[in-house]
């Protein structure tokens, strides 16, 4: 039983039954590490788009950048070459990145020093302040990335890589924090490319490693041992800073999510209002501004005093009290703040009209709808016209929309189209018509065609 789990197991992860030819896959790899021609002008164009997005805060706009952006082929060469032993892909795949990311930065600092807007908005900040969460997107979004790549159908697989992972943004953040001299943003941005770009490659070479591909053959025996050796040493060298910085990141993410906690539940008293919260990870401070009722000193040793229930044991708090001491740091987080609860509303207000267009949508595709007729649908109002006149066999609803001219106004006709088994009386072709009037509610005409 467990021999045929397993066996049942094996067939389904197996990624060697659609497998490309290793040539094409290779082939593929080289044609995207390579900058020159086609994908220099791409990547500028894509530097461009992504950095006017960034700068109106359009979603949409950075989508499309990453969509077009070639940057992900030098990160994948690298990892691919390292897996394969091919040490001439590697130094190609390097010398490349270097070049992509410096031109990146140059044009994206080049805009951004020309362009009027000068805002950060909140898809700007964004990229300023990596996440345990992009280490994962990074990695697992590699994994995929390279799965795709060496499939005979990629599919959606690699535009879908492109998004998750972001590698354009964090750049044109980058140019955006070398143009406007915060250095904050040029570090945190740079700092959020090179974690993509190394959790991107280890994840293509651990799965370039696990498909069956064939390796670089050396004649002397020496040699390949040196080279293997080098190859290895460099994905140790790779992946030995990528651990620290993701357990980094986890220790960052963790004593903010606590830090927030301890805040909410300590500071945030009845009366006493939390205007504005600083929190440094690097530093382990909390510094927080307070207005209203003033804490006692009492209340703020018993709030120190619980730092070790959040799992902050070595951090340092800051209360100030009362909006004299405001500073310009609280002012940025205030507006950094604003921008970000102005994102979301938007982001909410688009949904709601989404989701209003498409119902639009779904009437003008159904004329008999019941919020354009004001009667129901033509098979519920059969059955209910068949309950006082059995003679009715068949029902249709149809608009007629007249546009506004001259003196006129715009106005809509409901054409209810009847057939029936035999000729109905006039009294009960008025009664019909008042009855079809009344439930519409009155508020449209409505005409009856009857036919036999």
């Amino acid at each position: 039983m467990l021999v045929r789990l397993l066996r049942w197991l094996r067939q389904r992860f197996d990624l060697s039954h659609d497998m490309a030819d290793p040539n094409h896959i290779v082939a593929g790899v080289e044609e995207g590490i390579a900058f020159q021609g086609t994908n220099l002008w791409v990547l500028i164009f894509a530097i461009l788009v992504a950095s006017v997005g960034l700068n109106v805060n359009s979603t949409a706009v950075i989508i499309g950048a990453m969509l077009i952006s070639p940057l992900m082929g030098p990160i994948v060469g690298i990892g691919f070459g390292a897996a394969t032993a091919e040490v001439e892909m590697v130094h190609r795949g390097v010398k490349n990145l270097f070049i992509a990311a410096g031109i990146s930065l140059l044009v994206s600092a080049l805009y951004f020093r020309l362009t009027p807007l000068t805002d950060a908005g909140s898809e700007l900040l964004a990229r300023t302040q990596p996440t345990t969460w992009d280490v994962l997107i990074a990695l697992f979004g590699g994994a995929a990335g390279a799965v795709g790549l060496t499939r005979r159908s990629r599919g959606n697989t690699i535009p879908g890589v492109a998004i998750a992972t972001a590698l354009m943004p964090p750049l044109c953040t980058a140019g955006y924090g070398l143009a406007t001299a915060h250095w904050s943003y040029l570090f945190g941005a740079l700092y959020l490319f090179f974690i993509n770009g190394v959790f991107i490659s280890l994840a293509t070479f651990l799965v370039a490693r696990i498909l069956p591909l064939p390796h670089h053959t050396f004649v002397n025996h020496q040699r390949a041992r040196r080279v293997q050796l080098t190859i290895w040493a460099v994905a140790l060298l790779t992946g030995g800073p990528s651990v620290y910085l993701a357990s980094r990141i986890v220790q960052r993410t963790v004593f903010a999510h606590n830090a927030q906690r301890f805040v909410d539940e300590q500071l945030n008293l009845p009366g006493t209002f939390v205007v504005t919260r600083r929190i440094a990870t690097d530093t382990r401070t909390i510094n927080v501004l307070l207005t209203g009722e003033p804490l006692t000193r009492a209340q703020l040793n018993r709030a120190r005093n619980n730092l070790a229930r959040y799992r902050l044991p070595n951090a340092q708090l800051t209360v100030r009290q009362g909006l004299a001491q405001l500073d310009s740091a609280d002012a940025q987080t205030m507006r950094n703040s604003l921008l970000e609860d102005v994102r979301s509303r938007n982001e909410q207000t688009l949904a709601g009209y989404d989701a209003r267009l498409a119902q639009l949508q779904q009437m003008l595709t159904h004329p008999d709808h019941p919020a354009l007729t004001g009667l129901p649908a033509a098979p519920a109002l059969l059955r209910e016209l068949q309950v006082e006149h059995p003679a009715v066999r068949q029902l249709g609803l149809s608009r007629v929309v007249r546009p506004a001219a001259d003196s006129l106004r715009a106005d809509t006709t409901i054409i209810v189209s009847v057939r029936t088994a035999r000729p109905l009386p006039v009294a009960e072709q008025q009664r019909l018509r008042r009855w079809l009037s009344l439930r519409a509610g009155g508020k449209q005409a409505v005409q009856l065609l009857l036919t036999r």
